[in-house]
């Protein structure tokens, strides 16, 4: 197809919307969609992203009419992350048409600082462009979003980060830019980045809700396989630099039995113990146990008369019936406990194990997240991009449990999860 009878079809599906992110149409990085990125995607017609192919093609390379060539993902068109640039790509980019987004991201944020330190938050400028980001404003509540005015002139360059302090910033009484002076609070919140009337990119709002956290844990923005950004706790602070890998462990969900084949009550969630040393699952100050919760009804409180230590590479089994664990080959000495009511939703769920937290005034208690798989049965391709659900399907009913494949890299992403044959309490097949 010509680039002439392109731009007729991409006119003739105009729409318009907003973003709290570039558009996933921006190809050059400019932050809108206009004909710069047509001609890009006019210019990439019919290739292919390195390593993929869409279902429908006869074969790597290969395309009906000749051969196609290919593209790093970082290059490509390839919108909606089929493997080929092609009409379904030309739809979302005209659906998208003429659409700014913010080039400003919150990147990173440390809510729970130690003693005298501050608290901060991190902007990036995630566009190709530099982006005067002054008269925009910071806050941590949504109804009052203008209590820092960022400085005139302050400018973020491309792929570039700023900082901002609270001591320094958005809680100094001399610095003019403060109306309200703010923290973030360690219990959880949101923080704000509102552009305001800004010339360039005007009522631009982006929102990053984020839990409680432990001192000195800040909250980051996190690339997984599905294209999307996960706002969690990272390994280690970086402001004003690439962020760090997510912090993983040291307790980690390590596989899954949401759906057993033959008996209903075979399911667990095997916990594993990552760390390089022995963990308690419970809080002698707080005197408070953790926690494995789902989004149906499963709230189990492990033990605090006798609290679970597991020593480094142990496994704890979590089931809904531990008789019905006798189907499994479980080694000896496993620690198997009962969750009590509720069972996994076999289309797909969302697990959390948690520590306790703070109690605020109120007697209100505040969970840090330890780990967090929101899993899916394979079938659901709406909610992911190119309308596939890549969670294998083999988990659901056919005998397989879900496994994580490395134990120590990021667990909420399905590129780290395979089905395979149920290996409660022992290593992962």
């Amino acid at each position: 197809m010509k680039l002439k009878p392109l731009i007729i079809a991409l006119v003739s599906l105009l729409c318009v919307g907003a973003y709290a992110d570039c558009p996933p149409g921006d190809l050059n990085g400019d932050c809108q969609v206009d004909a710069a990125d047509l001609v890009l995607l006019a210019n990439q017609w019919l290739t292919r992203r390195v390593g993929l192919a869409p279902p429908s093609a006869p074969g790597e390379g290969q395309e009906v009419g000749g051969a196609s060539p290919t593209l790093p993902a970082a290059e490509s068109a390839d919108l909606n992350r089929d493997g080929l640039v092609n009409g379904a790509d030309l739809a979302l980019l005209s659906s998208q048409w003429y659409q700014k987004g913010c080039p400003i991201v919150i990147n990173e944020v440390l809510a729970h600082a130690h003693g005298a330190a501050s608290d901060w938050i991190e902007l990036y400028n995630a566009s190709s462009i530099p982006v005067d980001i002054g008269g925009w404003f910071l806050s941590d509540n949504k109804n009052d979003l203008k209590q820092y005015e960022i400085a005139a002139g302050t400018t973020v360059e491309p792929h570039g980060y700023i900082v901002f302090y609270e001591k320094t910033h958005f809680a100094n009484p001399f610095d003019p830019g403060m109306h309200t002076p703010f923290a973030f609070t360690e219990n959880g919140e949101a923080a704000y980045l509102y552009s305001g009337d800004d010339a360039a990119f005007p009522e631009c709002l982006v929102e990053e809700p984020f839990g409680a956290s432990e001192t000195g844990y800040p909250f980051g923005r996190y690339l997984t396989s599905l294209g999307r950004y996960d706002f969690v706790t990272m390994s280690e602070p970086t402001p004003g630099a690439a962020n760090s890998y997510p912090r993983v462990g040291p307790v980690v969900i390590n596989e899954i039995m949401y759906h057993p084949a033959f008996n209903a009550d075979a399911e667990y969630v095997e916990l594993l113990n990552v760390g390089d040393g022995p963990v308690t699952l419970f809080d002698p100050v707080q005197m408070e146990s953790w926690r494995l919760t789902d989004n149906v009804g499963i709230d189990l409180r492990l033990p605090t008369d006798v609290p679970v230590t597991l020593k480094a590479g142990e496994y704890l089994l979590l089931a809904r019936d531990p008789q019905a664990m006798r189907r499994y080959s479980v080694p000896a000495g496993v620690q198997t406990l009962n969750w009590g009511s509720g069972k996994l939703d076999n289309r797909g769920g969302a697990l959390r194990l948690l520590k306790p937290g703070d109690v605020d005034r109120g007697g209100t208690r505040y969970w840090i997240e330890v780990d967090y798989v929101a899993y899916s049965d394979g079938s659901h391709g709406q909610g992911f991009a190119g309308a596939i659900d890549p969670w294998p399907i083999d988990a659901d009913g056919f005998g397989s449990s879900l496994s994580r494949l490395f134990a120590t890299r990021y667990g909420n992403d399905p590129n780290n999860w395979q089905a395979t044959i149920p290996t409660p309490g022992s290593v992962n097949d």
